[in-house]
């Protein structure tokens, strides 16, 4: 069991990884986001989280904060990953990682907070210990070793 657990992070965060670097080393000629299509892309981004939210409203209770946590999750992925594409650059990239990561741990921590006592206390030291590993992961490929 731990070990399935191991591989299925493990390759998360290669995936996850992997997906930065191809949004970070996008410098072909041909795309360029220009400032219009940038703000552009926020606006919907910003229609869409109000439109999430008004679904959010019909549910009930702890499914509806679960249901908010989601959509704060999702915009803030796709504000990070609209800047990365904009800026095109290394820092970008690594920030629209660190937001995927930051997002998946709202919405496990969020998940958490409906169990009780000592199975919430397991779960949140479970999520906050998969968001350090990958933060770890994340930021391995970027480490420069000097002698």
């Amino acid at each position: 069991m731990r070990r399935a657990i191991l591989v299925a992070l493990g390759t998360g965060a290669i995936i996850t990884s992997a997906a930065a670097f191809s949004v970070g080393g996008n410098t072909e000629p041909g795309f360029e986001m220009t400032q219009r299509q940038y703000e552009a892309r926020l606006q919907a981004i910003e229609a869409a989280r109000v439109a999430h939210d008004a679904r959010c409203d019909a549910a009930a209770g702890a499914e509806r904060e679960l249901c908010r946590i989601e959509a704060a999750a999702e915009e803030s992925v796709a504000i990070a990953d609209t800047e990365a594409m904009f800026r095109r650059t290394q820092h970008s990239a690594r920030a629209a990682q660190r937001a995927r990561i930051d997002a998946r741990y709202q919405m496990e921590r969020a998940k958490c907070g409906a169990l009780g006592g000592l199975k919430r206390d397991k779960c949140l030291v479970k999520v906050s210990a998969v968001r350090g590993r990958s933060l770890l992961d994340a930021a391995a490929p970027y480490e420069v070793v000097r002698f």
